[in-house]
């Protein structure tokens, strides 16, 4: 039986409510195959340093503080490829040091409502 017009139409509004185009989901599925491996072997290694850093004994630190703490501390998380980044998460705003607080307000407000 063809698929008419009108129903590829209520799917096409369906997959708009399940998965925005500028969601995660969405941004996931528009990355190149190269860009959705290395993605997935960065998840596995973060993964595993957030496991290592939770592993870790001290006891003045919540167990799920630990990561973000070794992070303030000294940051040895694993780094997303910068294309990759760029293409799922858009350019972080660039702060320049002559910027006055209300100019960099602005760009993070605007960086906010971008996404």
């Amino acid at each position: 039986m063809p698929v008419s017009d009108r129903d590829r139409n209520r799917l096409a509004a369906l997959v708009a409510i399940v998965k925005p185009a500028n969601s995660l989901a969405a941004r996931l599925d528009a990355i190149t195959d190269e860009q959705r491996a290395y993605y997935a072997t960065w998840e596995a290694r973060y993964e595993r340093w957030i496991e290592w850093c939770k592993a870790q004994h001290d006891d003045e630190i919540e167990v799920d503080a630990r990561p973000y703490a070794r992070m303030l501390e000294h940051d040895t998380s694993p780094r997303l490829h910068r294309d990759v980044e760029a293409a799922l998460f858009d350019e972080t705003p660039k702060i320049l040091l002559s910027d006055t607080e209300e100019t960099a307000a602005r760009k993070w407000m605007d960086q906010l409502q971008c996404t």
